[in-house]
């Protein structure tokens, strides 16, 4: 197994949970098919929407960070794959917990559920990024600030999405909001991508 490998298995897994979160939806079959019925059943699926935004959101943020992790990773070990595959099974699970979320975006256990996916995914992230600067897997003096850089945003996404999921118990569309700005943030610093650019 090769570090470029592993990559190459990764986007492909990242690639189809994305492209999965459109089945989501469903054409809507209408009786008496009228462009006002239509647009009323299209407009009634916005939660799913923004569910989807939402996920596609956070599925790129995933790829742009395990790019980053392992852009100068030189060496796997059995813990690294391990860890990966982990974080892969989260990735792929997604779709599922979307459509949940955004079939019921009101209740708490939908967004429980999705809370604990993504909190689960930023668990093992957080340990993957510390095993490879511990580890040696870069095989430098010292990880790079990549790594570095990477591994303290997925330390500070265990906080916010900690936060998220003590808010989906009692106030489900708080803990949405704050993917929301959670995700804004990710995607609008990209500070750690210009390495592997």
């Amino acid at each position: 197994m090769t570090p470029a490998r592993l990559e190459q298995f990764a986007d492909g897994i990242f690639a189809i949970s994305a492209t999965l979160l459109v089945l989501n939806f469903a054409v809507p079959i209408l009786d008496n098919a009228g462009n006002v019925e239509l647009v009323h059943a299209l407009t009634s699926q916005w939660p799913k929407l923004l569910a989807f935004l939402l996920s596609f959101f956070i599925i790129v943020n995933y790829w742009r960070l395990h790019s980053a992790m392992f852009h100068d990773v030189r060496v796997l070990d059995h813990t690294t794959i391990l860890l990966n595959t982990a974080f892969l099974v989260v990735a792929a699970f997604i779709p599922y917990a979307t459509n949940v979320a955004g079939t019921y975006p009101t209740l708490p256990a939908a967004a429980v559920l999705y809370s604990v996916v993504l909190l689960i995914g930023a668990v093992i992230g957080f340990f993957m990024a510390r095993h490879l600067i511990e580890s040696g897997a870069y095989q430098v003096d010292g990880p790079p600030e990549l790594a570095r850089a990477t591994y303290r945003r997925i330390r500070f996404s265990l906080y916010i999405r900690a936060l998220g999921l003590i808010f989906a118990f009692f106030l489900p569309i708080a803990s949405y909001v704050i993917y929301w700005v959670m995700i804004i943030y990710f995607l609008s610093f990209s500070g750690i991508d210009s390495a592997s650019t």
